[in-house]
């Protein structure tokens, strides 16, 4: 089989199967000397269409990536052949692209040694003398040929920096030749030059992709280009499949156009170019531009907005141009019917919405001035219609399918981003305009979504309003509270009216009289009246909660008591239950001076947390595991915002039921109910008034919690408790740490006499390796209580060291930099092992270690360098000595050990080094 043959059947073999090892074959077969003399015979007219294609890739990789190895004599020949291909009429069409690639790759080469040769033919002029416009077929060629060319420009663009100037010689004569194809193209109307127009169209893009071109000679074909948004875009719907990148390709070459970077530095052909687009829009019809209006108006936004702003160097057809433009997209965004049911337009303009308001601050006074009084009008509009397009459908039906309700979620959300634009432009013209639609009378029951997005409004705009705002928002908020018949109207209304005294709370909180009561009223009605509104009364109460805990004195027990009302009804451990705890903890720190009324409320809500745990806990794990943890969660929650006396109280009413936890065979044993035991304990500390006595009972619980279940949070806890109880006189922490640690290093004991991997201890490695960083940072002494472990310790945290886990890894080297620099003491234990920790390392960087994950060895060997360099300097040597190496080799070894000696502080510099020398050893130029 001689080898055509055998990579056409490789091909067909491929196509059918997709086999790996086939595809890694013909890649081999590709850059082939064989790959010159085969890929003819493939694109034969008698090979199947995917032959075909795959010879024509081919000639094009071998072209572009192995052009030397085409001798000069035979450059003539290689164009000849892609020539009579591309011509024949039986090249078939997923081969032909590849063939122009393959000759527009050819011209660029050719084009090169020419130059060498001090030829003044330019690549086009060569390629029109063997494309020569002597026929339609040609033409179509020369066409898809100059398209590669710019796609060959824009492939070499990354390679070589000095393409500019061979790019625009080209391109003028490329526009030229656009532009007698649009010339003639416009004179007919048939299938044959609607497909060439789209086709040179399609090639204009792909030139004006490689960057900003001359605008006098894209000026030869704007009109063009205006000509065929007007003849295609508005009938796009009526061409086949096939054409429609095409006429996607008018609107994209069009939009690149109108957006030039350099258009606004000539503002005389700016404002031509802007009245034509303007008066093809307006003749055609505005709503099949929007895109390319929108694209317009935000890359020029400062020079429209100066336009309609009366400045003195705008004349009356410039300022009537941009306001036609600005009319244009406020007809987009009022369009009628609800998005995206009815239409799918009205969000195209959001982004230049943004860009004219933010310019008027770049201007100076007056302009600033000026610009703002004219931007008035436009954006009071403008408000209007979102108001009416962000209104909520009435019923289920007008919601549309999952998918449409999600693009109206975020086009509702587009809609609050706009409505702060409106306020930068219109500031209390846009309250009052709020006031007004709030107060009208609410008879009418079915024009609750207009009130809801009315709220929805004055939510968005909070940000920018500012807390100090004292006139307007007052009079907001007493129709939101007063005159709404939040009864009458469907619950959305008034989970709109919780999500805004949300957002509103940090102004809540500048003024609690009387807006906190009034916002407390109307979030209890929230709570209380449903799962539609309970969720956004639940985050209204935390943050209002957050923001005016110095108020919540005289409102908390009305509060406490509907939040106890409430948390018989939620879902434990879900997101409503774990606001309301956060909330009851910060209006329980507002009764630390009624302690009785505190300790009533208390009961009433943390209390029906630890009742429940106790029935819970009654049952069989398998039924009850995950309310128990969810429980413990909120209890958790609860601790995070209790402050005071009562933390205490709280922990004693819960060492019952974490003493039972411990205890239990099966829930002693259970591993998401001890993490949320442990999380809850280690909470509760920040509440505790004194905590060095009141968490003493804590400890033993860990302990025999610990003893029998090895779980990384009881670790996570320890490192609390060593915090707190580390430098105690009594040392209470002492024998809970050398039992916690001890069972560990029985574990990773077991775990290697086993042969086992110790990844599969890696979340419980990394929060012991965590709490021995910390001893060693914070409080040395306590390990230095335990010199029989010492050792065992070290050795853990350097077989972690070879782990492929990065966070223990990461572990590992915090514990031995910190073993070895934070602690003198410690230094009597490092020495024997030193050798080994070094060999460690090396073997990591010179393989086992990812090479983006050599941070944790290189501050293991910083901390060598700083506190014992000398012995340092020897294991490095004895670690990479090998005697049957190359010269070469010990010479790297050598200079890679003076970098690293050299090395006592710059981290950064030391992992690229180290990088380095990981990549010598994977290249197997050293050896270990």
């Amino acid at each position: 089989m001689d080898h055509a043959t055998a990579v056409e059947e490789a091909v067909k073999k491929f196509y059918l199967s997709g086999d790996n090892e086939v595809h890694a074959w013909l890649l081999q077969a590709q850059a082939s000397q064989e790959a010159w003399t085969f890929v003819w015979q493939l694109l034969d007219s008698s090979k199947p269409a995917e032959v075909q294609y795959f010879a024509a890739t081919t000639l094009h990789s071998k072209i572009s990536k192995q052009w030397e190895e085409v001798p000069k004599s035979e450059y003539l020949d290689l164009q000849s052949r892609i020539l009579n291909l591309l011509k024949s009429p039986h090249t078939s069409n997923v081969a032909l692209s590849r063939l122009c690639q393959s000759l527009a790759a050819y011209m660029a080469n050719y084009s090169i040694s020419q130059k060498s040769q001090n030829k003044e033919k330019c690549m086009v002029e060569e390629l029109v003398e063997v494309l020569p416009f002597n026929s339609s077929e040609t033409v179509s060629l020369l066409v898809r040929v100059l398209e590669a060319i710019a796609r060959e420009f824009d492939r070499r663009s990354t390679k070589q920096l000095k393409l500019g100037e061979s790019v625009l010689v080209n391109w003028q004569k490329v526009s030229w030749i656009l532009e007698q194809i649009f010339l003639t193209c416009s004179q007919m109307n048939d299938d044959t030059s609607n497909a060439l127009y789209l086709s040179s169209i399609e090639c204009t893009v792909s030139w004006l992709k490689l960057g900003p071109l001359p605008l006098d000679t894209i000026g030869r074909i704007i009109p063009h280009l205006l000509a065929a948004a007007a003849r295609y875009l508005p009938n796009r719907d009526e061409f086949e499949f096939e054409s429609s990148q095409g006429i996607e390709s008018v609107q994209e070459c069009l939009t690149m156009v109108v957006t030039h970077a350099e258009l606004y530095k000539r503002p005389q052909l700016f404002w031509e170019w802007a009245k034509s687009l303007i008066c093809m829009v307006k003749e055609q019809g505005a709503h099949h531009y929007y895109e390319i209006l929108t694209a317009f108006g935000e890359a020029h936004s400062r020079t429209l907005l100066l336009a309609i702003s009366n400045c003195e160097t705008m004349n009356e057809e410039q300022k009537w141009t941009a306001q036609q433009l600005i009319e244009f997209l406020l007809e987009c965004s009022e369009q009628d019917g609800r998005y995206p049911i009815d239409e799918k337009r009205s969000c195209i303009p959001f982004s230049f919405w943004f860009a004219l308001q933010d310019d008027v601050n770049m201007l100076d006074p007056p302009l600033d001035r000026q610009a703002v009084f004219a931007l008035k009008p436009i954006y009071a509009r403008l408000t209007q219609a979102l108001l009416r397009k962000s209104t909520l459908p009435s019923s289920s039906s007008e919601a549309g399918s999952s998918d449409d309700r999600e693009l109206f979620r975020c086009y509702r959300q587009d809609v609050s981003d706009t409505l702060t634009y409106c306020y930068n432009v219109l500031h209390e013209d846009l309250l009052i305009l709020l006031g007004q639609r709030l107060s009208q009378t609410h008879d009418d029951v079915s024009k609750w979504p207009h009130v809801e997005s009315t709220i929805h409004a004055f939510k968005a705009v909070c940000d920018c309003v500012g807390s100090q705002e004292s006139h307007y928002v007052p009079a907001i908020m007493d129709l939101m509270f007063s005159h709404i018949p939040y009864d009458v109207y469907p619950k959305e209304v008034l989970c709109c009216a919780c999500s805004a005294v949300r957002d509103w709370a940090e102004w809540i909180g500048q003024h609690p009289d009387p807006w906190l009561a009034r916002s407390m009223q109307l979030i209890e009605i929230g709570i209380t009246s449903g799962p539609v509104s309970a969720p956004a009364a639940g985050m209204a109460l935390k943050d209002v909660a957050r923001e005016c805990e110095p108020h919540l004195a005289p409102l908390a027990p009305s509060i406490l008591e509907t939040i106890g009302r409430s948390l018989e009804n939620v879902t434990p451990g879900g997101g409503e239950g774990l606001r309301l705890m956060y909330a009851a903890g910060k209006l329980l720190n507002a009764l630390n001076d009624q302690p009785e009324l505190q300790m009533k409320h208390l009961e009433a809500t943390i209390g029906q947390s630890v009742l429940k745990l106790n029935q819970y806990l009654q049952m069989p794990v398998e039924q009850s595991q995950q309310a128990v943890v969810n429980h413990l969660k909120m209890i958790t929650m609860f601790f995070t915002t209790l402050e005071g006396p009562i933390g205490n109280a709280v922990l004693d009413a819960l060492l019952p039921i974490f003493q039972g936890i411990v205890n239990h065979p099966e829930w002693g044993r259970e591993p998401n109910t001890l993490e949320a035991m442990h999380k809850c304990a280690q909470k509760s500390l920040a509440s505790l008034t004194q905590p060095e006595t009141e968490a003493k009972p804590l400890l033993e619980m860990l302990s025999v919690s610990y003893r029998r279940h090895a779980h990384p949070a009881a670790l996570d806890f320890l490192k609390q408790l060593v915090l707190l109880f580390g430098r105690d006189p009594s040392n209470m922490i002492g024998p809970v740490l050398a039992e916690v640690s001890g069972l560990t290093l029985q574990g990773v004991a077991a775990c290697r006499n086993a042969n086992a991997s110790l990844s599969e201890l890696s979340e419980l490695l990394d929060a012991y390796l965590g709490l021995l960083a910390q001893i060693c940072k914070k409080n040395a002494r306590l390990l230095l209580q335990m010199p029989e472990q010492l050792p065992d310790m070290l050795h853990c945290g350097m077989a972690c060291l070879t782990l492929p886990e990065p966070s223990t890894v990461k572990a590992a080297g915090s514990f031995l930099t910190h073993a070895i620099t934070q602690s003198p003491h410690l230094q009597t234990f490092i020495q024997p092992i030193g050798q080994d920790l070094v060999g460690v390392i090396l073997q990591c960087v010179g393989g086992i270690a990812p090479s983006n994950n050599l941070e944790p060895y290189a501050e293991v060997l910083l901390a060598l360098n700083k506190t014992c360099p000398e012995w340092t300097s020897q294991w490095l040597k004895a670690a990479l000595i090998d005697n049957s190496e190359s010269a070469e080799a010990r010479a790297q070894k050598d200079s890679f050990t003076q970098d690293v000696l050299r090395e006592r502080t710059n981290k950064r510099r030391l992992c690229e080094r180290l990088r380095d020398f990981s990549l010598q050893c994977r290249q197997a130029r050293v050896g270990l």
